[in-house]
């Protein structure tokens, strides 16, 4: 597993960069992806992973390799509570990783990554995930395996 953590950021940065208040670690996606059961028991959220990629990159790993690395620190929980009668969930869901663009700026290196998550509200998100009530039909050739 490689140690990183998710960017936390403003939610309309991108648009009004001045506007402050909150911060959460990355927003639910309106769009409608090629995931089956989207909208019902997946959503995908965008957010930043903060991790030296190049690092890895000159280790050996490959971006998916380095993403997936991620995604499994990601979806440790935390560590049990003495007396704690409940097993602990991961803080972000059950992660999985649909896309992944490896960037930088002037904070540091990250990956833009588009994630996988099994719950439609977390309060580290802004936003919910759409509800989609009907399974929705996509062409064969956008279909998820």
């Amino acid at each position: 597993m490689i140690e990183c953590k998710l960017r936390e950021f403003y939610e309309f940065a991108t648009v009004i960069p001045s506007l402050k208040g909150k911060k959460r670690c990355g927003f639910y996606s309106s769009s409608i992806f090629p995931i089956s059961d989207y909208g019902r028991r997946k959503w995908v959220v965008v957010t930043h992973i903060e991790v030296d990629h190049k690092k890895y990159l000159s280790e050996g790993l490959s971006e998916s390799q380095i993403c997936q690395l991620c995604i499994d620190f990601l979806n440790q929980p935390p560590s049990r509570k003495k007396y704690a009668k409940k097993k602990p969930k991961p803080p972000y869901g059950n992660l999985q990783i649909y896309k992944a663009k490896f960037k930088e700026d002037e904070n540091g290196k990250f990956i833009e990554a588009e994630i996988v998550t099994d719950q439609r509200k977390n309060k580290n998100f802004w936003r919910e995930g759409p509800k989609h009530k009907r399974k929705i039909r996509l062409p064969s050739q956008l279909r998820s395996k």
